[in-house]
């Protein structure tokens, strides 16, 4: 059965009782995200507890198939029902592990609840078959409506006593993402702007949104060092708009390497990813994490070292010869790109 992720919420107070699946997946990463915390939060179920939960990664789960079948079929110590997280967001998946996914959905009992996360899968017999099992739900996230994002922001004026006209909320629309976790993040720090300015006007609102470019050049990175070198370049095409544009993406380019080198460098000494990415100053924003951690199983210190000297002389190529700047970042962005996409198959 497939729920549209609007009404999936709604949903969740059923508690799922007879399913044995949930699948969400689309190229709305965030809305993946979003819709996984809200599962998990409305679920009640505690990642931490090692008796109750178990969580397969990607890499383990092509490595290993028979560890889905192997968790399914183990029941809690405590009697209660057992949930596998099974996260698919960054590896495609093949025949073999569909059809590894498949068999394991035909076992229907109310001893475990299989979660699954997962980028963009084509309309495929996969799919079509998931959609006809009745112990299984399927969430397709893709762009977000419209009309949800609209509801958003007149709750939010409504909340500030701020009369709002239409205009101002379509201006708005078209400054936010695709990703809904992005446009989350921004309507919550939209919300904390009026709460601690109470006297604002619309031109000051758009404002806000107008000068908030960092949500873009992020958008951008993370494109880029996840390996979607279409999504990146499309994006860095959207924003660009002079030298001052590279610069700033190059130098947030070097602040995101650097980050990852200081992980991977305290990593060498804890062998604890977690704890590093959990203790490390600043703090990493909570909803970050999961990408930082893989980051870190992407790129290696000798990579990050070349990549960062990269930077180093891109940055000055494009000070000295700013006619041609833009070309120039295009070309790192797609060969950093496709050598994260490259890393990431193998």
């Amino acid at each position: 059965m497939k729920i549209d992720p609007f009404f999936y919420e709604n949903n969740l107070k059923n508690k799922f009782e007879n399913v044995n699946l949930l699948f969400l997946y689309g190229t709305n990463i965030g809305l993946v995200d979003l819709i996984y915390e809200k599962t998990i939060k409305n679920l009640e179920i505690d990642t931490n507890d090692p008796f109750s939960v178990s969580k397969i990664d990607g890499d383990e789960f092509k490595d290993n198939p028979a560890i889905l079948h192997d968790n399914v079929n183990t029941l809690n110590v405590f009697s209660g029902k057992r949930f596998v997280l099974l996260d698919l967001m960054h590896i495609s998946i093949n025949r073999t592990l569909e059809n590894i996914i498949l068999e394991t959905v035909k076992i229907k009992s109310n001893n475990y609840l299989l979660i699954v996360r997962a980028a963009n899968i084509k309309i495929n017999s996969f799919i079509k078959h998931l959609q006809d099992i009745n112990n299984a739900i399927l969430v397709p996230c893709y762009e977000q409506k419209i009309n949800t994002i609209n509801s958003k922001l007149s709750d939010l004026f409504s909340k500030h006593n701020i009369n709002s006209k239409r205009d101002i909320i379509r201006n708005l629309i078209i400054k936010l993402s695709s990703n809904s976790l992005i446009n989350e993040m921004e309507i919550e720090k939209l919300d904390i702007f009026l709460t601690n300015n109470t006297s604002v006007t619309e031109e000051v609102i758009l404002k806000f949104f107008s000068n908030n470019n960092d949500m873009n050049f992020n958008k951008i990175i993370e494109n880029c060092t996840n390996g979607h070198p279409h999504h990146a370049l499309t994006s860095f095409e959207n924003i660009y708009e002079n030298q001052s544009t590279s610069i700033t993406l190059i130098r947030m380019f070097v602040n995101h390497f650097k980050l990852i080198e200081k992980i991977l460098l305290l990593f060498e000494k804890t062998k604890n990813l977690e704890r590093v990415i959990n203790s490390i100053k600043p703090p990493i924003f909570f909803k970050k994490k999961e990408f930082i951690i893989f980051q870190c199983k992407v790129w290696d210190l000798k990579l990050i070292n070349i990549i960062l000297a990269r930077l180093i002389e891109l940055e000055l190529k494009c000070k000295l010869n700013h006619f041609s700047e833009k070309v120039l970042l295009s070309q790192f962005i797609l060969s950093t790109s496709v050598l994260a996409k490259n890393r990431i198959k193998t």
